[in-house]
């Protein structure tokens, strides 16, 4: 069975209400021009990797990238994999998007990056991080490699800030001393889990003096750790709760210990039923998801640092721009690029709700046909890299907010 389903054209249609219809919107002169010859010749298919298909933020992505990408440019149709949770996995995708003819790969999630690279290239296929952070060495090994495009994500200074953030928040604006931290896959090479694990641990080792350990040991931790410094109760608790065994053993720890905070590296729904039923506060690091949005409004969730659903709308541009012949000219200097994307941030439901819209919205959103046409070759000529930096880097509320009001 293969690990992917493709997206069809009909498919797309039946999830779409409006927007764009079936072609792309006018926007003037040579774009539109240029949008019907490209989707007339060709169909180009691009692999999408995922961590885990059920999670909100992956969802949000999917319900972008097939509602409204894939209408705006019916000549890109769209294969995804199912969870990936090892490196096999991951390469197991590679080969069967490859064998089925697709061009380039979208990934979220990486667990070799010089090995992901080395096979794309030996079957002439782009690869990118589409929504995420790697670490300097791994992207200094394939950076020089003409098909690997390039990181778009927080980085390592923005994925530690978050991690500082919520911490501070926790620690300085809040009532409450025992707090558990949950680092998620920091300990099996998760970047960044492991760059907001050690800025949240930075913060309590500030606040509250010696922990007893290094923070970048206690950041990849593979067991539950439990610190009382300065007075306060503090567990640090490694692995995805999206698995059955860790979910099983979380429950029983939150069950059985008296916590007034919980400090989420990543999202963790499978367990918010015991944040409620133990009347435990949590923040997390994840995306700007209708669950989220229900969390916040029954007291559950109190700080969110998230993703939006068109935040990858600049990295399918980039990737579009290499499966139409023009990858050469949207490297940075020669080389694979880095672009950054931070995190929107609430702290209060009111916030949540201010921002959700353009967050999750399919044909009001942050980044829409207009700005991706703009720096995309095919149907903006006069595209290039500096001006695709420069759009993908404008990812602020207050940015896409102004560009929405245009």
């Amino acid at each position: 069975m293969k690990k992917f389903i493709f997206i069809l054209t009909a498919a797309a249609l039946m999830l779409c209400m409006g927007g764009c219809g079936t072609t792309a919107p006018e926007t003037g002169g040579q774009k539109e021009e240029n949008s019907t010859a490209e989707s007339s010749t060709s169909v180009h298919k691009i692999g999408v990797a995922v961590y885990n298909v059920f999670d909100d933020e992956v969802i949000a992505f999917r319900d972008y990238l097939t509602g409204y990408i894939k209408e705006c440019f019916p000549e890109v149709e769209f294969c995804y994999t199912d969870s990936i949770r090892s490196e096999e996995d991951e390469m197991q995708f590679l080969e069967d998007a490859c064998a089925e003819g697709a061009e380039g790969i979208m990934s979220f999630i990486t667990y070799n990056l010089p090995r992901e690279v080395a096979y794309c290239e030996s079957q002439g296929v782009y690869y990118m991080l589409a929504s995420g952070t790697v670490s300097e060495e791994d992207y200094e090994a394939v950076a020089d490699n003409p098909y690997f495009l390039g990181v778009t994500g927080p980085g390592s200074e923005i994925e530690r800030q978050a991690g500082s953030d919520m911490a501070e928040y926790f620690i300085s604006e809040m009532e409450g001393d025992s707090y558990i931290l949950f680092t998620g896959g920091a300990s099996i090479g998760n970047e960044m889990h492991h760059l907001r694990s050690i800025g949240a641990l930075e913060v309590f080792e500030e606040h509250f003096g010696d922990l007893g350990a290094s923070v970048e040991e206690l950041a990849v931790t593979k067991e539950p750790v439990r610190l009382a410094p300065g007075g306060i109760r503090l567990t640090i608790y490694p692995g995805y709760t999206s698995r059955e065994e860790v979910a099983k053993a979380v429950t029983e720890e939150l069950e059985n210990n008296d916590y007034d905070f919980a400090l989420s590296m990543f999202s963790m729904y499978s367990v918010v039923d015991v944040f409620r039923k133990e009347d435990i506060r949590q923040g997390v690091v994840d995306c700007y998801s209708m669950t989220n949005k229900n969390l916040f409004a029954d007291g559950t969730l109190c700080y969110v640092a998230g993703k939006y659903s068109s935040t990858i709308g600049p990295s399918f541009a980039a990737m579009y721009n290499a499966v139409t012949g023009y990858a050469e000219e949207f490297r940075e200097d020669g080389r694979a690029f880095q672009m950054t994307q931070g995190y929107w941030v609430s702290k209060s439901e009111e916030e949540y709700n201010a921002k959700f819209a353009l967050a999750t919205g399919i044909y009001v959103n942050a980044y829409n046909y207009e700005d991706l046409g703009s720096v995309m070759k095919v149907y903006d000529e006069t595209a290039g890299f500096e001006r695709l930096k420069a759009l993908t880097e404008a990812w602020i509320y207050e940015e896409a907010e102004a560009r929405r009001a245009e």
